[in-house]
């Protein structure tokens, strides 16, 4: 591992989905920290907000769905912090394209049309334009 690997926690449900951009990110060289559900999402970002670089949410999770997760971190950063959120659902409805982006989104990706290159560039984009993520790379 890098000694500054960048660190993506990634809320999904699925667990083979779950895994696999797990693996798809170790491949791109960042680290992952991963969550199950929403409210385990919450959970590992509240006490890993420092070391957190960006977050790869699905939308459509049982209990709490990706976009009350996305506005519990957006109207709580001192609790979750400030790191840039990708959005990753199968839906493509306009309406919850923008309500994401609306809630502060900083991406949005259809799962069905990734291939895990993509995923890997979509998330070192992101990191490169978003200012909470100017110089946060952690030491592992």
């Amino acid at each position: 591992m890098k000694n500054n690997t960048q660190v993506i926690l990634i809320v999904e449900d699925e667990p083979a989905i779950l895994d696999s951009y797990a693996e798809i990110l170790e491949g791109g060289g960042f680290s992952s920290l991963k969550a199950a559900d929403g409210y385990k999402g919450l959970d590992i970002l509240a006490t890993n907000k420092d070391v957190v670089d960006l977050i790869l949410l699905d939308l459509m999770m049982p209990q709490m769905d990706g976009l009350d997760v996305l506005k519990q971190i957006r109207e709580n950063p001192s609790k979750y912090g400030e790191a840039p959120v990708i959005v990753l659902t199968n839906l493509s409805s306009e309406r919850v394209i923008r309500e994401a982006f609306e809630r502060g989104a900083n991406g949005y990706l259809m799962k069905t049309e990734l291939e895990p290159d993509q995923v890997v560039s979509e998330i070192k984009t992101v990191l490169k334009t978003s200012p909470a993520s100017q110089g946060s790379q952690h030491t592992m």
